[in-house]
């Protein structure tokens, strides 16, 4: 389950690197240079509370949700600490940056909640 969870992010991550890279290659836009550390630390963010996620799912059941929105709000502020990091680091190059923050965390919670999601709607836990 962790190993399935595991591909999963790297698939979305290596889609995000994929398309940030060519649409900078064939000129469709151009990317920051922290663009690769904002993906990274996405990566990292999503590994850590996922697999965390993972654990407490199959040990207690019971406080999954909880946790769930626990981790959201934990995700929130350490994204809002990385953005001002990054805004000043560098004002210059913040609005793309943002932008790609935002994306990627769509699209890696996206996948998290879709693999977080019961396989079996007829089963009463998790």
């Amino acid at each position: 389950m962790k190993f399935r969870y595991l591909i999963l992010m790297l698939l979305v991550f290596a889609g995000l690197f994929g398309a940030g890279w060519l649409g900078n290659s064939w000129a469709w836009w151009t990317l920051p240079n922290g663009w690769i550390l904002v993906l990274i630390f996405l990566l990292i963010a999503m590994l850590v509370v996922g697999l965390n996620l993972l654990r407490i799912r199959k040990n207690q059941p019971q406080v999954f949700v909880q946790f769930y929105l626990l981790s959201i709000a934990v995700k929130m502020v350490a994204g809002l600490a990385f953005i001002f990091f990054l805004i000043w680091d560098n004002p210059a190059e913040a609005a793309p940056l943002a932008a790609l923050f935002m994306v990627g965390y769509i699209l890696f919670t996206g996948a998290e909640v879709l693999f977080l999601l019961p396989k079996n709607p007829d089963r009463q836990d998790l």
